[in-house]
């Protein structure tokens, strides 16, 4: 799950499975493996609401993208890192 801390920090609203259905459709078509899934994050490592969609899917479609619980691990981890930016720079 993702950190209550950073939840808070960044804003971060729980997302229903309709809702991204169409990412995990964009996803699920231009990422063919989960090294490039994870390539991804790089992309999207300033945008926190970008990475918030991209847990919820990959949390609802788990069977087929991230059976193992990597790929979210890996997103939270970027989250909780973004999160301890935010602050950072809101207290300086």
């Amino acid at each position: 799950m993702i950190n209550r801390n950073t939840v808070k920090i960044l804003g971060l609203k729980p997302i229903t499975r309709a809702m991204c259905h169409e990412f995990y459709i964009k996803i699920n078509t231009e990422f063919t493996s989960s090294a490039a899934i994870r390539e991804s994050v790089s992309w999207w490592q300033d945008d926190p609401e970008k990475l918030n969609s991209l847990w919820w899917v990959m949390n609802y479609y788990s069977d087929r993208l991230d059976p193992d619980r990597n790929l979210r691990a890996f997103v939270e981890k970027n989250l909780d890192s973004l999160a301890q930016k935010t602050r950072a720079s809101s207290q300086a």
